[in-house]
């Protein structure tokens, strides 16, 4: 791990505790990468991964219990992720394991698939729409992404119709992820709070018409 620190600060990032930081130029966005222990390390064997993220200063809607921070996760992934086999990967540090074989392949990790997808996160716009894809594809059946979603909606003030669609939409994920339905309503009135949306949304209708 320390000869990817030390190839992470050749690229500009600046070392916090276990945290690899670095400002892309105008501000808007941060980028974090942290290793990831095994819960299941012993003192013989250690297993690690890394985490990647792209912060931004938008405190999320949809998780209000988060703390009030200067910078707040906008786009993560696990580094297994970013590979093409874009699966969860770990690496395994035992008394036979080759530092230098180690360090080649994780920094080949970071320079080919690390930094490129980072590169593609320079401004909130970038992680804006890469939310905004995510929500057709990967993301689509995600509760709170849903409703992160519906703040985006707000914000671009989007239609009555189209605004009606995404409520149904996290409704109806709320229902299929067992979310207790106050507090699914509650969610929605925060967000229709936080962005001063005064339209009247019809309450949520028979189960089978809750998706439109």
């Amino acid at each position: 791990m320390d000869q990817a620190g030390k190839f992470l600060i050749q690229e500009g990032f600046s070392r916090s505790g276990k945290y690899f930081r670095k400002l892309p130029a105008g501000g808007q966005v941060r980028w974090n990468i942290w290793p990831q222990k095994h819960r299941r390390n012993t003192a013989d064997e250690i297993r690690f991964t890394f985490e990647v993220a792209a912060e931004w200063k938008r405190r999320p809607v949809e998780w209000p219990d988060v703390p009030q921070a200067t910078w707040y996760a906008g786009v993560g992934q696990r580094i297994g992720f970013l590979t093409p086999k874009k699966e969860d990967t770990w690496w395994d540090i035992d008394e036979n394991t080759s530092a230098e074989f180690l360090s080649d392949q994780f920094n080949a990790v970071l320079s080919t698939c690390v930094l490129p997808f980072l590169q593609k996160l320079r401004a909130e716009q970038d992680i804006k729409n890469y939310l905004k894809a995510a929500a057709d594809n990967e993301m689509k059946r995600n509760y709170h992404h849903m409703i992160a979603m519906l703040g985006f909606d707000l914000e671009e003030k989007k239609s009555a119709s189209e605004i009606q669609k995404r409520v149904n939409r996290i409704r109806f994920l709320g229902k299929i992820h067992l979310v207790d339905k106050a507090e699914t309503e509650a969610a929605i009135q925060r967000v229709f709070k936080a962005y001063e949306y005064t339209e009247a949304i019809p309450a949520a209708g028979p189960w089978w018409k809750i998706w439109a």
